[in-house]
C-alpha cells in the first residue's frame, strides 16, 4: 500500500461568535483540509486553525509548503510508518508547526482506517470516559463576556477561562462582572495572551486574587521566560505557559527555568498528535500539569477528543475542547447542522467530552459544506 496523491483543500467558515484573544489578535476563519489517498482506495483527513494565528503565516504560504511536502515526503510511501514520514515532515517544516498538525492529524485517521481502530487506539487506548471542560470566554465589552460565561455555565461547562484584554483597568472590570454573573464557585482564571509586561502582569493578577482567581496564563511575554519566571516567585496563583512554550524545546525550556506551573496544549500550535505525545509525556515527568485544547473544525475537534480520552491526567485543570462552538455559535455537539464534516465525533453535552468513535477520527466529509465554504480566488491543489 503507498500513498497515491494529496489534496489541499481551502475553506472560509465564519466564526458565528468572534474569537478574539488578549493580545488583540482575531482568530480567523481561513482554514485548509488536508487529505491523504491511497492504491488501496483509503482516505484519511487533516485540518487546524486558521494561518493569521499561527506564526504570522497565511493560507497560501501554508499550501506552497504543504505542496512541496506532499510531492517530497508523502508520495509513494507506506502511510503506516507514521514515525519516519512524520519524523522528515518536522524536520523540513522550518518551525511552521501547524503545517505539520495538518498531515498529522490526516495520516494518523488514515493509519487508524486501515487498520480499523479509533485513533486514540493508536496512542495507548481509552483512559477518560467523561471529561469535565473549561469554556474559554473571548475578549468583548464586560457585560458581554459575563452574558458569555454564564451561558456556558448554565450549559454544564464546569469552569471558566477569560480573556481580559491589554488594558489593566478593563481587565479588573471584565473580570469582577463575569465572577459576578457565576458566582463565587466556579473557578475562573485570566489569559493575558502576553500583552503584559512582567511587573504589570503581576500587579493586575495580585489584584485580582481578592475575585478569586484559579490561575494566570501568559502574564509576560513570549520571549520573556525570566519574567515569567519572577512572577512565579513572587505569587501564589499558578501560572500557566502557552505561546512561551509552543515547542517541546521550549517547554522544556521553561521546566527547566521553573517558569511554570502548568501548559497550555494547543494541538494544532504544538504540531498535532505526534509532537503533543512527546509535549504531554515531557510534562508529566517533570510532574506538572497541563490542559489539551483545539481550535478548528469538526476534524481537529475530533483530533482532540481523541488525543483527550487517550491521556491519564489530573482534573484539577480541565481541557479546553469546546472551541468549535465558537464556529457554530451552541452549546452542545448535537446541535451543530453545518459543520464539514457530516458528525461532530467527541460529543459534547452538558459541559462533558465523551468518547469518539472510529476507526482513524471517525469523520467523514460533508462534501455540501466543502463547497458551500470553498475558498474564494483559492483553488485546491491535486499532488500526484
Amino acid at each position: 500500500m503507498k500513498i497515491n496523491q494529496v489534496e489541499i483543500i481551502p475553506l472560509d467558515i465564519p466564526y458565528q461568535m468572534p474569537f478574539r484573544v488578549s493580545s488583540g489578535a482575531l482568530v480567523p476563519g481561513d482554514f485548509i483540509v488536508f487529505k491523504i489517498l491511497t492504491d488501496d482506495g483509503y482516505e484519511g483527513i487533516g485540518s487546524s486553525s486558521g494561518f493569521v494565528l499561527a506564526f504570522g503565516q497565511t493560507r497560501e504560504s501554508a499550501m506552497a509548503l504543504m505542496k512541496d511536502l506532499a510531492s517530497e515526503v508523502l508520495l509513494g510511501k507506506d502511510p503506516l510508518n507514521t514515525e519516519a514520514i512524520l519524523s522528515q515532515v518536522e524536520s523540513m517544516v522550518g518551525g511552521n508547526w501547524p503545517v505539520l498538525a495538518h498531515i498529522d492529524y490526516a495520516l494518523y485517521d488514515l493509519k487508524g482506517k486501515i487498520l480499523n481502530v479509533p485513533v486514540y487506539q493508536l496512542l495507548g487506548g481509552l483512559c477518560r470516559e467523561k471529561i469535565p471542560l473549561e469554556w474559554i470566554v473571548a475578549v468583548d465589552e464586560p457585560k458581554v463576556q459575563a452574558e458569555m460565561a454564564l451561558k456556558y455555565v448554565n450549559a454544564g461547562f464546569h469552569s471558566i477561562k477569560l480573556h481580559i484584554g491589554p488594558d489593566p483597568k478593563m481587565a479588573v472590570n471584565r473580570f469582577r462582572t463575569v465572577r459576578e454573573a457565576i458566582g463565587p464557585n466556579i473557578p475562573l482564571a485570566i489569559d493575558m495572551a502576553g500583552a503584559y509586561v512582567a511587573p504589570d502582569a503581576l500587579r493586575l493578577i495580585e489584584e485580582l486574587i481578592q475575585y478569586g482567581i484559579n490561575f494566570a496564563e501568559d502574564p509576560a511575554a513570549p520571549y520573556d521566560i525570566e519574567g515569567l519566571k519572577a512572577i512565579k516567585k513572587k505569587t501564589n496563583i499558578p501560572l500557566a505557559a502557552d505561546r512561551s512554550a509552543i515547542s517541546v524545546i521550549e517547554a522544556y525550556n521553561v521546566i527547566k527555568r521553573g517558569a511554570a506551573d502548568s501548559f497550555h496544549v494547543l494541538l494544532g500550535r504544538v504540531g498535532g498528535i505526534r509532537r503533543a505525545l512527546k509535549y504531554t509525556t515531557l510534562i508529566e515527568a517533570a510532574g506538572l500539569d497541563y490542559q489539551i485544547c483545539t481550535l478548528g473544525t469538526g476534524i481537529e475537534h475530533a483530533v482532540g477528543a481523541h488525543f483527550a480520552v487517550s491521556r491519564s491526567k489530573k482534573e484539577r485543570l480541565l481541557d479546553e475542547h469546546g472551541l468549535i462552538f465558537y464556529l457554530h455559535g451552541t452549546t452542545e455537539t448535537k446541535r451543530i447542522t453545518s459543520d464539514v464534516t457530516k458528525e461532530i465525533n467527541g460529543k459534547i453535552e452538558k459541559g462533558y467530552l465523551y468518547p469518539p468513535k472510529g476507526p482513524g477520527l471517525g469523520v467523514e466529509l460533508n462534501e455540501a459544506m466543502v463547497k458551500r465554504y470553498a475558498a474564494s480566488g483559492i483553488n485546491r491543489i491535486v499532488v500526484k
